[in-house]
Formats: C-alpha cells, sequence, structure tokens
C-alpha cells in the first residue's frame, strides 16, 4: 500500500518541525549538572548588584602586608613541638625542597640550573645569611618572596608559613 503525497510532506515537515524545535534552547533547559552558567543570578536581565561602600576595606583573612623591616618584630606563634616540626617538613618537602636542597645546603635539582643562568643560587640554612635573620623576617621572605624565589602566600596560609619557619630553623642547625 503506497501513501499519497500529501501524506508524505506532512510526515515530513512534522519531522522537520520536531527536529528544528528540539535544536533549540528553552528558557529553563533540563539540569542535569549543577553548572554555574546556569544560575538565576546570572540573568542579564537583573540590575546590578549594590555596590559596597566606598570606604569598605576587603578582608581576606590576612594580616596586613607589612615591610621587610617590620617584620623584624615579629614573633614566631607556633611552638615548636613535634607534631608542627613534622608538618614543617612536610611542607618544606612539598615546597622548598626542589630549590633549597633535601638537607637545607642550597643543592636542590633546580639550583644548577640557577646558576647555569647565572642567577644567585639558592640559599643554604646553615648561612650566616639565614642564621642572622629573625623568625618573622624569614616568614616574610617566605610569604613575598625575593629574587628567584616566588612567593607563597597564595599557596599557604600564615599558620603553615610560620610552621615551614620551624623546619627551616632546624634544617640550618638553629
Amino acid at each position: 500500500m503506497r501513501s499519497s503525497p500529501p501524506e508524505v510532506c506532512i510526515a515530513i515537515l512534522a519531522a522537520a518541525a520536531l527536529g528544528v524545535t528540539a535544536c533549540t534552547q528553552g528558557a529553563y533547559p533540563l539540569d542535569f549538572f549543577n553548572e554555574m552558567h546556569y544560575q538565576p543570578s546570572q540573568r542579564r536581565e537583573q540590575p546590578d548588584r549594590l555596590a559596597p561602600p566606598p570606604d569598605a576595606v576587603p578582608i581576606t583573612g590576612r594580616r596586613s602586608a607589612i615591610s621587610f623591616d617590620q617584620a623584624t618584630e615579629l614573633q614566631n606563634p607556633v611552638n615548636r613541638t613535634p607534631a608542627n616540626l613534622e608538618r614543617g617538613r612536610q611542607l618544606y618537602r612539598l615546597n622548598c625542597v626542589a630549590c633549597h636542597g633535601q638537607n637545607g645546603d642550597g643543592h636542590g635539582v633546580v639550583a644548577g640550573y640557577f646558576q647555569a643562568a647565572g642567577f644567585v643560587p639558592p640559599v643554604a640554612f646553615s648561612s650566616e645569611r639565614v642564621r642572622g635573620r629573625t623568625d618573622g623576617q624569614l616568614q616574610w621572605l617566605i610569604t613575598y618572596g625575593i629574587g628567584n624565589m616566588p612567593t607563597f602566600k597564595h599557596l599557604l596560609n600564615e599558620q603553615d608559613v610560620w610552621t615551614l619557619v620551624l623546619a627551616i630553623r632546624e634544617l640550618g642547625g638553629q
């Protein structure tokens, strides 16, 4: 049995209409995965959010930036306990070994590349340059970096930086 031409045309048009409507995205898509770009707060029609007051101070949870000289007066708030020393060693292995070496002697795997490129090599923790620094100065150097040493203020919280100072003192023989 053959279909008549009008029935075929209607079937083709219905399939095409269904295909076109299925390919367009509606205002409220089915949210199988919780994705940020489908949040109601991201609608263009909404008015702008209220601006913060003009004299507001943003809070980051960290201490305000201080100078290196001001850091001289800072005292390490982390007690020298076996647990804190172990945590400091762990932080050292994760963040410092590549440059300063396993024993804090300044001979990490990256140190040779610094010397070959003509840069100042990483300092040994037993050197007078480190031993003469206060804990506050070491905390500042780790937080803000110096020379080739990167800043760790976005990688480590303040507690971890102070714990790392304990490990540096231990490796330096202090």
